[in-house]
């Protein structure tokens, strides 16, 4: 029994050790994209319901938790799923607190104060979001969507009026085909360590399928789980939504070891704009290295409709990139990129 306890113990622990980790802020009004959404105590689904939230409900989310998003509720808080809203297209005039970073190497941290680790730095100039104050101490949302506490006496405050506009962020009416690379009996390329190419491409795809999906995006996939699919095939799910944007997810590998970084390939002419938006937004968000835009005389993008692309993100043979393309936040930032590349193209 004494053993039981232990585990259970060591299962909150961790449990509240991923919530801390894989928290994501998210201020911002979004509306209510199923027919009646369930509201729960925790973020799980076995939760006690404690209201509904009809179609076109709008609410602001205070943070997400993987599949979960907090909002305020009847005066208190509560918990959705996240994949069943979208952001509202309305445009509104807000102040918005900054925070500027005034010296180099600044050390980022877990919690207010010295004697909480430090997560990352930053360097003079660098403008952040505020999202509290706590004695000498600011809490600032960082280009990930996480947060970090910044020391008060290493930064300058400013406040500027914003428009915020999502009239450029609703993907209300597209389609979108993301390819998953490889898959089944064809594993891509080999990283190191025996990674897989068409797991990680699965991955990476199923979170960017999420993200557009809470953009209000109409997301299909030419592969479901681990499987394989011809070239051609993929080709022809594509087809069959002409006016869609195809996007292929694929990671890269080099017999040079030092060879990294993120490309965005298109084919045709008129898909250069599209593969730079999304490149624009993959080295803005991104931390590896950016290798640019070029064309690429690739099967799935020569033989497609207008609007296909073909991501390779990051080097599965480069020992730093492969660190990095492995994680939840690169994934997310990848996800996340994709979303604000679409929504800048179609404005």
């Amino acid at each position: 029994m004494q053993q039981i306890k232990k585990l259970a113990l060591l299962s909150i622990v961790f449990l509240l050790f991923l919530g801390t980790v894989k928290n994501a802020y998210a201020n911002g009004d979004y509306e209510v994209g199923a027919s009646s959404l369930n509201v729960r105590e925790e973020p799980t689904k076995h939760s006690k319901v404690i209201g509904t939230l009809p179609r076109g409900t709008a609410v602001d989310v205070l943070e997400i938790q993987y599949d979960w998003a907090k909002i305020k509720y009847n005066g208190k808080t509560g918990w959705i799923a996240s994949y069943f809203l979208y952001k509202t297209t309305n445009s509104t005039n807000k102040i918005e607190s900054l925070v500027s970073v005034v010296a180099n190497g600044v050390h980022l941290r877990s919690g207010p104060g010295t004697n909480h680790p430090i997560i990352g730095y930053t360097k003079s100039g660098d403008t952040f979001s505020l999202i509290e104050t706590k004695g000498d101490w600011k809490r600032i949302r960082l280009k990930n969507g996480k947060s970090a506490w910044i020391a008060g006496w290493l930064v300058s405050s400013q406040q500027e009026s914003i428009k915020i506009s999502n009239s450029a962020g609703d993907l209300r009416g597209k389609t979108i085909i993301i390819d998953a690379g490889h898959g089944g009996y064809d594993p891509g390329a080999i990283g190191i360590g025996g990674l897989l190419e068409k797991d990680i491409n699965y991955q990476t795809s199923q979170m960017v399928k999420k993200k557009l999906v809470q953009a209000g995006a109409n997301v299909i996939m030419t592969r479901v789980d681990d499987r394989y699919v011809g070239l051609q095939e993929r080709v022809n799910i594509s087809q069959g939504f002409p006016a869609s944007v195809f996007i292929s997810i694929h990671h890269n590998a080099h017999k040079n070891l030092g060879a990294k970084g993120i490309n965005t390939f298109y084919y045709q002419p008129t898909d250069k704009n599209l593969a730079f938006a999304i490149q624009e937004q993959l080295n803005k968000q991104t931390p590896l290295n950016n290798n640019g835009v070029q064309i690429g005389d690739y099967y799935v993008l020569r033989n497609n409709h207008p609007q296909s692309i073909l991501l390779e993100l990051g080097f599965l043979t480069n020992a730093n990139d492969l660190g990095t393309i492995q994680s939840y936040q690169f994934q997310e930032q990848v996800a996340n990129s994709i979303v604000q590349g679409l929504q800048n193209y179609f404005h």
